[in-house]
């Protein structure tokens, strides 16, 4: 049986108001992960008391690790520790931020069988409902087709695009031998750009998976999300440098920061 690892970095504060949202992820992971397949690692960046009490609390219940920091490490680096402290070879890795909840049960489980039947695909996103979801839209343009399969097996549609939203993405463990982990030149931003571009240049497709939808809670226009798009508009031309150092060679597309 295939196992799965989701890892989640949490930075909430008190100033920006997000318990809330983690507890609701944790809910909805609660009611749809498979726990016989998928494991689920919380991995807190020095979050406000509130949601460190309540991850405490209810983590161990349902068998969730919990890993508290004493500052924020960023993003990516916080869902890499959980990778790296709770993963193991051949797993299905999950990147997920703590402001979701999902429509399907098993929904994890049905994202690996869709990696498994179809091996030239290294990133499989889910697409949130609040953004475009026909294919071929201008924000996010994608060819709808079916994953490659073995005969008898089930049929997976997909979407296949370029970029993957890093909202909830999944990585071939066959991509991650290649490429290894998420890399974030700063705190917060663009790891799913770099992730999705790494795996193209690595032979790898792309692509969402529609079937399942997921439901982004934290759509109000708060002073966070207002710094969250100033902070990621003042990365734009380092973003592309680097791109650039990946086509001509000169960064590595591996990436282990644990070395």
């Amino acid at each position: 049986m295939k196992k799965i690892l989701i890892s989640i970095a949490v930075y909430d504060t008190d100033e920006n108001e997000r318990a809330e949202y983690t507890k609701k992820t944790y809910q909805s992971l609660v009611e749809t992960i498979n726990p016989k397949t998928t494991d689920v690692a919380f991995i807190n960046n020095n979050s406000c008391k509130e949601t460190t009490d309540f991850l405490n609390s209810e983590c161990g219940k349902v068998g969730f690790y919990i890993e508290n920091l004493s500052n924020n490490i960023g993003t990516a680096e916080a869902v890499n520790r959980g990778w790296h402290e709770h993963g193991e070879s051949g797993m299905f890795l999950v990147k997920l931020d703590n402001d979701v909840t999902f429509d399907s049960k098993y929904w994890a489980d049905d994202m690996a069988a869709c990696l498994e039947a179809d091996p030239s695909l290294g990133v499989l996103g889910l697409k949130r409902k609040d953004l475009p979801n026909s294919p071929g839209s201008s924000e996010y343009p994608t060819e709808l087709c079916f994953a490659s399969r073995e005969f008898g097996s089930k049929w997976h549609v997909i979407e296949k695009c370029n970029d993957i939203i890093g909202t909830c993405h999944m990585i071939n463990p066959a991509l991650f031998e290649k490429i290894g982990y998420l890399y974030q030149p700063r705190l917060y931003g663009f790891d799913d750009v770099i992730m999705c571009h790494r795996s193209n240049l690595a032979g790898f497709q792309n692509a969402f998976y529609p079937s399942v939808g997921i439901n982004h809670v934290d759509n109000k226009e708060t002073e966070y999300i207002e710094w969250k798009r100033k902070y990621a508009g003042i990365q734009f031309e380092e973003i592309n440098k680097i791109i650039e150092e990946y086509n001509i060679g000169s960064r590595s597309l591996y990436y282990n920061p644990f070395l």
